[in-house]
């Protein structure tokens, strides 16, 4: 499968928007829910939050590509300004963390997310970015979230295969990883 990837900025604003309609989850979030403290806004109010960060370049993220057709999406910010993120507190120096990654129901298993995440990596890299962090739910915690939510921080097997190392104990929602650059 060919899969070009390309930043978001405002002339994919449209591909993003068509992307995040095909779930709601995503549809009411618009991968605001760590950009913003507690009480993030949701449905159209986060849709326009979002437009607005996205014109303004105050959005750092990727999407996926193949056949022309929108089918994934990988956030990836400066920890620093996640501040909504549970992890906020323990940033370190220069770390970017991947945190949102979601690919359609009907690309899944085909090796998008890998290529998301290879993508953030470099992304990060050409940022100055020194550690990479994201925040997958462990395997065997996978079964207690409903259907397709426990895709939106990516598969810990996946983060594994780029050499991504466990930081910490999981807790019962995440499982830390972090991968120096």
């Amino acid at each position: 499968m060919n899969i070009k990837v390309k930043s978001i900025s405002f002339s994919t604003w449209n591909d993003f928007v068509s992307l995040m309609q095909t779930d709601s989850q995503c549809s009411d979030c618009w991968c605001l829910n760590h950009r913003a403290p507690s009480g993030c806004p949701t449905g159209l109010e986060a849709k326009k939050e979002m437009e607005s960060l996205v014109r303004n370049n105050k959005v750092h993220g990727l999407l996926a590509y193949t056949n022309q057709e929108c089918v994934g999406w990988i956030a990836i910010d400066p920890m620093s300004e996640l501040v909504g993120h549970d992890c906020q507190n323990s940033a370190k120096e220069q770390e970017w963390s991947i945190h949102c990654l979601f690919v359609k129901d009907s690309f899944r298993g085909q090796g998008i997310s890998n290529q998301l995440i290879e993508s953030a990596i470099d992304y990060a890299k050409n940022k100055n970015a020194k550690i990479v962090s994201a925040f997958p739910i462990p395997s065997e915690n996978r079964s207690q979230f409903p259907v397709g939510e426990a895709e939106f921080s990516g598969r810990f097997s996946t983060y594994a295969k780029q050499n991504f190392r466990s930081v910490g104990e999981p807790s019962d929602f995440y499982q830390r990883v972090e991968l120096d650059l």
